[in-house]
């Protein structure tokens, strides 16, 4: 029979993976950064397998870290759910910036394990582009913030940043045979339709745009509907909406996220464990 996992070595990957490097994430736990280095020593001796991978610019999950990752923040928020939070002595608001794309996939699964612990604190979700989202976050009517760091402009350091993979993605999978590509594009101003159109010109291929719109679920629909083929995070797609073949068209650079939290909230643990519940939920995601 497998001995049960210590929940510390688990926490201790899931802030490494947060952080990209020991030395912050023994910091955010308390710990030295040899005892933090231990630790992830025998998780990867129990599980048998190199999780992360070291060098000069930081530390990286391996692809069976990448695996072991989100079970090992399930397993943490689980076993923090079984301490009894303190009753507040009032109800407390928690304001969330999300880009629309965090939300359909994810949002659910992150508000269930939260609430499960948190049933008096109100969270407040606005929904919006990442430019729109970064001004209200500076306006301090957020206290949490996801969005593309790239265009958000913050000088602020996140919490945690990470690289999703950006698919091409078409009815059925199949890429057409026309002679001039239908695209299925978000409106400008946006990163991903830049993406794509620099990297289709980069490679000469001759291409038109059949749709666009601001809204995820109608540049879905217009690619479930087959008008053309377009890109989304890779957690889109199921059922009519498949990945292109590799090579079919040229490859796309991952999209960059990542998570700001106020800095005269730093340390409410309110805060610290919805950051951790999304991380865990966009980390299945990961270039």
């Amino acid at each position: 029979m497998t001995a049960d996992i210590d929940t510390a070595l688990l926490r201790a990957l899931a802030a490494v993976a947060r952080h990209g490097s020991i030395n912050r994430a023994a910091a955010e736990l308390g710990r030295s950064q040899p005892a933090l280095s231990l630790q992830l020593r025998k998780l990867e001796s129990h599980c048998g397998q190199t999780l992360l991978l070291r060098s000069t610019r930081g530390v990286a999950l391996t692809p069976a870290g990448q695996a072991l990752l989100p079970y090992a923040e399930r397993i943490v928020s689980l076993a923090e759910q079984m301490v009894p939070a303190a009753p507040a002595a009032a109800p407390r608001l928690c304001r969330v910036g999300l880009i629309e794309d965090v939300v359909s996939q994810h949002l659910p699964r992150v508000l269930a394990d939260f609430a499960a612990t948190h049933p008096g604190l109100k969270l407040e979700a606005k929904v919006a582009p990442g430019r729109e989202l970064s001004a209200a976050y500076r306006r301090e009517e957020l206290d949490l913030l996801i969005a593309n760091p790239r265009l958000c402009g913050l000088e602020q350091a996140p919490a945690w940043a990470m690289e999703c993979a950006l698919p091409w993605l078409a009815a059925g999978g199949a890429c057409p045979e026309e002679e001039e590509l239908p695209l299925v594009l978000f409106a400008a101003p946006c990163s991903w339709r830049d993406a794509m159109l620099q990297a289709l010109q980069l490679a000469g291929r001759r291409h038109r745009v059949v749709f666009e719109s601001s809204s995820l679920l109608a540049v879905q629909a217009a690619l479930e509907a087959g008008l053309g083929v377009g890109a989304l995070l890779p957690d889109v797609a199921s059922g009519k909406l498949r990945p292109l073949p590799p090579g079919s068209l040229p490859a796309l650079p991952p999209v960059p996220l990542a998570l700001y939290r106020r800095a005269d909230r730093a340390g409410d643990p309110d805060l610290e464990t919805l950051s951790r519940l999304f991380f865990r939920e966009l980390s299945r995601l990961s270039a």
